[in-house]
């Protein structure tokens, strides 16, 4: 018998994968998710006063590791711009006399604008900007020490002001709950998995074998019925996340409707793809999980920001029909992003369901063996 259980899994390719390859599969794509830091995070600044302390300010921003310092503004309208299309996640605004109210011994306003889309990045952003200010501020309250006597109480070389755009009460329910309608959607697709598998358990694949019905005809008759199914449970999702979360929800609805059909697609055809090879159910539920719930959760930017991982694992993660649905919901739900802004993510989701329903018609053979 354990002869017999041996050569079963070396020989048979799904039980050899799910046996030993799916293991490693999740150590990784978990091990990636849990040791990443948040770095990179994308910073805007905007230099009104163009003096020698603001651009030492700046270039001690430039300095950590946490942040990009790399877009330079020219007005408050092209900030927006940027943050509109995810471009940036925060902007420091340094006003016109910085350097001016330093010199003179005033208290210098400083502007930090955060996107509070992704507060788990936005905190990231504020925490870093914040100790880089007091860091910056402190060496310039050595060096105004070390020239005068006065007392410490009396200086205040900045005064930080902080605004948060798109969720100013930083609730982690606003930025997380868009996401999460990305993960729950999947579902769908893990059910739609079965389709096939479910008739060849069942024998009912003879009946549709013996009938005139195309391969093609009988993947987009499976395919569709799960998609108008998908939207009534993405109305009742924004339902919830509205009405039971209080999430703001700023977009137009019937455009999100739209795109979420066309993840439903993109992740129903590669439900498609899943059945068309595999005959038991619950290798094609497995399968499905792997793809759709654990890759889509933890490497779809839920929990950490796409920026902090590497290229490798992005380019991974960008594969995943989830990942741009995340992007998607987020944005329509919390910025009232339009198609301008998201036409790529939703191109990105067709093109992924036409590829992976031509390759179900390939693979599926409509016969028994």
């Amino acid at each position: 018998m354990l002869r017999k259980e041996i050569w079963h899994i070396l020989r048979d390719q799904l039980s050899f994968i799910l046996v030993i390859l799916s293991p490693l599969l999740l150590l990784f794509t978990m091990g990636f998710a849990f040791s990443i830091d948040i770095k990179n995070v994308k910073v805007a600044f905007l230099d009104q006063d163009q003096s020698p302390t603001s651009r030492q300010y700046l270039a001690r921003l430039r300095s950590t590791e946490s942040l990009d310092l790399g877009y330079q503004a020219s007005s408050y309208q092209q900030i927006e711009r940027w943050f509109l299309s995810d471009k940036i996640r925060a902007a420091v605004v340094i006003p016109s006399d910085f350097g001016e109210d330093i010199l003179a011994g005033r208290t210098a306003g400083l502007q930090i604008i955060i996107d509070g889309t992704s507060p788990s990045t936005a905190e990231h952003a504020i925490r870093h900007i914040a100790l880089t200010t007091e860091n910056f501020a402190a060496q310039l309250l050595s060096a105004r020490l070390a020239q005068a006597s006065i007392p410490l109480t009396e200086l205040s070389p900045i005064d930080l002001r902080l605004r948060t755009w798109y969720n100013p009460s930083m609730k982690f329910t606003v930025g997380m709950i868009p996401a999460l309608v990305a993960i729950v959607m999947s579902m769908p697709a893990m059910a739609a998995t079965l389709a096939i598998t479910r008739e060849r358990e069942w024998g009912t694949m003879e009946q549709l074998i013996v009938t005139p019905i195309r391969r093609a005809e009988l993947l987009v008759g499976k395919l569709i019925p799960y998609i108008f199914t998908g939207l009534i449970s993405v109305l009742l999702c924004v339902a919830m996340a509205v009405f039971v979360f209080h999430v703001p929800f700023r977009g137009n609805l019937l455009l999100y409707m739209l795109l979420s059909a066309d993840f439903l697609f993109a992740s129903l055809s590669i439900a498609l793809m899943l059945s068309a090879v595999i005959d038991n159910q619950q290798v094609a539920m497995m399968a499905s999980m792997l793809i759709f719930l654990f890759s889509g959760f933890f490497m779809s930017g839920l929990l950490l920001p796409l920026a902090s991982m590497g290229p490798e694992v992005k380019m991974e993660s960008m594969m995943l029909p989830t990942t741009h649905f995340v992007i998607i919901s987020r944005g329509v739900f919390t910025k009232g992003q339009g198609l301008e802004a998201l036409w790529g993510y939703a191109a990105f989701l067709l093109g992924i369901g036409v590829v992976f329903l031509f390759l179900s018609m390939l693979l599926f053979k409509k016969k028994l063996a």
